[in-house]
């Protein structure tokens, strides 16, 4: 069933709206005047069932389970073109991170390579494992092999302030 025909079926739940209003502080949704420059912009456009700024009149609207329920929001590149494009400030990027703490908070569907990617910073401060190359001759090397410095280990510090920024703020 896709998101569309959810949004026929759907409810608005004030409730949940009310709690990502709070979390969007400087985000107005219901300054969205549906221009487009938002979605006009957009990296994953073409991967996204909804363009951002339908995102954004869903939020007006109410339908916070559906959006969070389609898992609509991991496939957003992060890209921030919306942010930079959006004459209101309303910022379908800012939208797209709360239903994501949103989808946490409810325990909805989180795609396993977030997860993985999470945990590989949380391990190494880098998003992939470190992986060896190859070169035109088929020869493969490791970072020692090139003579790179091995990876530092990752500091109480900035372990701290990752997970500070993966909260859900209220």
């Amino acid at each position: 069933m896709s998101i569309k025909d959810l949004m026929s079926m759907a409810e608005p739940k004030p409730e949940l709206n009310a709690q990502l209003f709070r979390k969007l502080k400087n985000c107005r949704p219901l300054n969205c005047f549906q221009c487009m420059r938002c979605s006009s912009g957009c990296t994953s456009l073409k991967l996204l069932e909804l363009k951002p700024h339908e995102v954004a009149n869903l939020v007006k609207l109410g339908l916070i389970d559906e959006l969070v329920a389609s898992g609509i929001a991991w496939t957003c590149a992060t890209c921030l073109k919306c942010k930079e494009r959006c004459p209101q400030k309303v910022t379908p990027y800012d939208i797209i991170m709360a239903l994501r703490n949103q989808a946490v908070e409810l325990e909805a569907k989180v795609p396993e390579a977030y997860l993985q990617a999470v945990s590989q910073i949380l391990e190494t401060g880098l998003m992939q494992p470190t992986q060896k190359i190859s070169t035109k001759q088929l020869k493969v090397y490791s970072r020692e092999e090139l003579g790179l410095p091995p990876l530092q280990q990752l500091s109480d510090k900035f372990k701290q302030a990752f997970l500070k920024t993966l909260e859900i703020q209220e």
